[in-house]
């Protein structure tokens, strides 16, 4: 009866680890997975493509990661946000933005002006060296979306091809 047992668990445990490893190439990353050099780059070149919009007029930056939905938004860490101090940026907390009426701009808190809210939508190795992402921005009634493809070679992460997806404003730039 115990051999029986044991081999029972065995199996079982065998069929739930299977059902646990999802070998497509569609497997979303956990959230906390973005921030990598492969996020990073896909982000820096994001803001490379930002408009002018509002030009003299004081930005400020929130990342967020993963989708936008009606039970809110994932914050990027101060952490991974701090990787990208050197382009100069006022960046803020994803949680502390706030919602100005009346007509529900996403807002520095300090500022009370718009911000630019930068996200990371989504990121996925296709290979051992390869990644695919998803990024976008608003900016009060504006926005726009990208897939980005990056390759990691002698340790760098670079964009290797990036297309516009969607977009609300003739001010985003054309990408290829």
């Amino acid at each position: 009866m115990n051999t029986h047992m044991t081999r029972r668990h065995l199996l079982l445990s065998l069929c739930l680890g299977l059902a646990a490893c999802d070998s497509s190439d569609t497997a979303p990353l956990p959230l906390n997975l973005y921030e990598c050099d492969a996020g990073e780059t896909a982000l820096r070149h994001l803001i490379t493509q930002l408009p002018d919009i509002n030009p003299g007029v004081a930005k400020s930056y929130s990342i967020v990661l993963g989708e936008i939905n009606r039970d809110g938004m994932t914050p990027a860490t101060d952490e991974f946000t701090k990787r990208l101090a050197d382009l100069k940026l006022k960046f803020i907390n994803a949680q502390f933005l706030k919602d100005i009426e009346p007509d529900h701009t996403i807002a520095d808190p300090d500022t009370r002006l718009a911000a630019f809210v930068l996200q990371l939508r989504s990121l996925q190795p296709t290979s051992a060296t390869t990644w695919d992402a998803e990024v976008g921005w608003s900016y009060k009634k504006e926005f726009a979306r990208m897939k980005v493809q990056l390759e990691v070679k002698n340790g760098k992460t670079t964009v290797v091809s990036f297309k516009n997806l969607e977009s609300s404003s003739s001010k985003t730039p054309a990408v290829n």
